[in-house]
């Protein structure tokens, strides 16, 4: 019995994706009106072109080619690159310094928005509190986003 429910189960799967893999009609009436049908054209109306379905194209990113062509080389083995640190300590540590302090700075000024928004939704009338509580609260979330917490 359950073999048989199966069988019909399988089936009618079957056929559905049969009948979705159909090729798509693209039909004109008298006026220029398109309309798009997976089985015959409507009345009044003829077929311009059928656009047959293709199954999607899958690209794998990760993938490598079946075969190599014929005379390619393997590549030669790559040398260990030495790192930026060992290279260029000077440098780089210029610009973690830059970096640092522009952080800083962009961190004082979000501090200095919070607050200026906190004294707004304290001298805020009743009827524009919601709206000075929303600003102060997407102000407060992009300063914790942006400025790390202090120890």
């Amino acid at each position: 019995m359950r073999t048989a429910t199966a069988i019909a189960c399988a089936a009618l799967l079957a056929g559905s994706l049969m009948r979705d893999a159909a090729a798509i009609v693209r039909c004109e009436d008298a006026q220029g009106r398109v309309t798009y049908s997976n089985t015959d054209c409507p009345p009044n109306t003829t077929a311009v072109r059928t656009i047959e379905p293709t199954p999607p194209v899958i690209v794998h990113g990760n993938s490598r080619p079946a075969s190599k062509p014929a005379g390619a080389q393997e590549p030669a083995a790559k040398k260990p690159a030495q790192s930026r640190r060992a290279a260029e300590p000077v440098k780089e540590d210029a610009q973690l310094t830059a970096q640092l302090a522009e952080q800083r700075r962009e961190c004082a000024a979000r501090a200095r928005e919070v607050q200026r928004l906190q004294e707004d939704l304290d001298t805020a009338p009743a009827d524009s509190r919601a709206s000075a509580e929303l600003a102060l609260r997407r102000a407060q979330d992009d300063y914790l986003g942006l400025c790390p917490r202090k120890r």
